[in-house]
């Protein structure tokens, strides 16, 4: 059920799913949202950009500060914070929805998902698909969020803050892709030689700076559970560095033929012992 107009100020008065509320964004049937004073500018890259390379995706990236505006470009994607954190309960998803009145100057913004248990600021990306130029501001309303509510049978196991990598939770401002959390589950080969498993995606507690947990497979006398950063685990190297006995480009390269075995060995022994 898509709630309308008073339900959705009901739910801001008990449950501030959005911070800050302004009485007149509210539609009969979702809440305009609007861009913050920075963004993400997508910067050109001249070489292809490989998405197995968190180190990479990284520096694509560039923060504007729009206070005086930021001319899109025809052809240009920016990356925006909204001014609003929305915080959603266990019983209410969020959809993302483009402004007409834009959609027909031929900027667009990303269909977007926020599903229950979501807490954070949202980045929407913006597209300007026209042959014209538009000077972005800060406060400039891009969309709606429509909220829905959930039949019931909902388990807190699926909330999106239970989810074993909620990476956008509690997103606070401007974050890039984190697509390498399809890592996850997968091999990966140092450049010296060894083979390693990815177990998760963490979180630096006072860096915010995103982690890589991992193991070795092979045995080792000290801790079989590492963790590294992130723009580490994925950074180019010299390929003729002298201990680079694989030659290979970054200090880990997934192995996919590897990651499809081990996933399957995994699984056969799963089976033998139930």
């Amino acid at each position: 059920m898509i709630l309308n107009g008073n339900d959705i100020k009901k739910l801001v008065e008990e449950k501030d799913i959005i911070n800050p509320f302004n009485i007149d964004n509210v539609n009969s049937g979702s809440y305009d949202i609007s861009v913050s004073s920075t963004i993400l500018k997508i910067k050109k890259s001249f070489k292809v950009i490989d998405l197995n390379n968190g180190e990479q995706i990284s520096k694509i990236y560039e923060e504007v500060d729009i206070k005086n505006g930021y001319c899109l470009k025809p052809n240009e994607t920016i990356l925006c914070a909204l001014n609003e954190k929305i915080s959603l309960p266990e019983n209410i998803v969020a959809h993302i929805r483009p402004r007409t009145s834009l959609s027909r100057l031929g900027l667009y913004i990303n269909l977007q998902h926020a599903q229950a248990g979501y807490s954070g600021v949202l980045n929407i990306a913006m597209h300007n698909m026209s042959c014209n130029s538009y000077r972005i501001t800060p406060n400039l309303r891009i969309g709606q969020v429509v909220f829905e509510e959930l039949t019931d049978g909902m388990t807190e196991d699926l909330l999106y803050q239970n989810e074993s990598t909620p990476v956008y939770q509690d997103e606070d401002g401007l974050v890039g892709s984190k697509i390498y959390v399809d890592y996850i589950g997968k091999v990966f080969r140092h450049y010296k030689g060894n083979y390693y498993f990815i177990e998760n995606i963490s979180m630096d507690s006072e860096t915010k700076e995103d982690m890589i947990v991992y193991r070795p497979l092979y045995e080792r006398k000290d801790s079989m559970l590492w963790n590294r950063p992130a723009k580490m685990f994925f950074e180019e190297i010299d390929p003729n560095k002298k201990d680079n006995i694989t030659g290979q480009k970054h200090r880990f390269e997934l192995c996919v033929e590897l990651s499809k075995d081990y996933i399957n060995s995994k699984e056969v022994k799963k089976n033998e012992r139930s």
